[in-house]
């Protein structure tokens, strides 16, 4: 996958050009961005070809029907929850390479939101459902999304740890479901049939301090058969990952170190988990 990042006429704008697709997007200034724009597209490479290989739990079964946010069943690609989504820079370019049929992403800085949205909208692969808050309030705005054929995105406001714990308590309802204790209420999703609980692939990309103890329990208890951490705290990623293997049943299958910033001991780490 070749890629490069170019500066344009307007200011704050970079255009990223894989393959034959071009994706442009916006970083707010006053905003958290990636320091440096080598590092982010190395990773970007790492991401789309580790996406490309992997073999999911939908593709192991074909007869296995996913019930995706817009209520169409998908057997083919697999869907993604990304956690710490920033402006987009990784959300945009994984839509546009219609490796998955979703992506669900969350940020929880108001502005980097704002610029997500807007940068998927400028490329096409945002579903429009709600304006802010939570997937608790996703289901009371559907809206049929322009980029039917590839890789919708919604983009929520929120704090992961807020969200995994909605997360988690939704898959306790739907355990319930299945011992019998709350038959009205459906296993796949809400009462419109929008699932906002069963994902194949999390991808994570915190801040140095690296994952709350709910998201972790999140990613172990939930459907993924994937997690991609993508991580700038290297003690932050071996607390975590002593949690996810050890613990949560994940196993390293792939992983990458990038030099940050040359010269110093500041690097990009890349890890592939995949549930044994």
């Amino acid at each position: 996958l070749q890629s490069r990042e170019d500066e344009t006429t307007q200011k704050g704008t970079k255009e990223l050009h894989h393959e034959h697709v071009r994706v442009q997007y916006q970083k707010p200034a006053t905003a958290f961005q990636h320091p440096n724009a080598g590092v982010m597209l190395t990773s970007l490479h790492w991401i789309l070809n580790t996406l490309s290989k992997m073999e999911t739990s939908t593709n192991k079964a074909a007869t296995t029907e996913i019930t995706t946010t817009r209520g169409i069943s998908s057997t083919t690609k697999p869907r993604m929850l990304e956690m710490y989504c920033g402006c987009g820079a990784h959300t945009v370019p994984l839509a546009k390479s219609t490796l998955l049929s979703e992506i669900v992403a969350v940020e929880l800085d108001g502005r980097l939101v704002n610029a997500c949205r807007n940068n998927c909208r400028s490329n096409d692969c945002l579903e429009e459902r709600v304006n802010r808050h939570s997937h608790a309030d996703a289901s009371e705005h559907p809206s049929t999304p322009d980029n039917n054929d590839g890789t919708s995105v919604q983009v929520f406001e929120g704090d992961a740890a807020e969200w995994a714990a909605k997360t988690l308590r939704r898959q306790l309802k739907i355990e319930k479901n299945k011992t019998g204790q709350s038959p009205s209420s459906s296993s796949k999703g809400d009462s419109n049939g929008y699932d906002y609980n069963n994902f194949d692939i999390l991808l994570v990309d915190p801040p140095r301090d690296g994952l709350s103890s709910t998201v972790c329990d999140m990613a172990m208890k939930g459907t993924f058969s994937h997690v991609i951490y993508v991580s700038c705290g290297r003690r932050a990623l071996l607390r975590d990952l002593a949690i996810l293997c050890d613990v949560g049943g994940f196993d390293v299958a792939d992983l990458a170190v990038i030099d940050l910033f040359p010269g110093t001991d500041a690097v990009e780490s890349l890890v592939h988990l995949k549930r044994r």
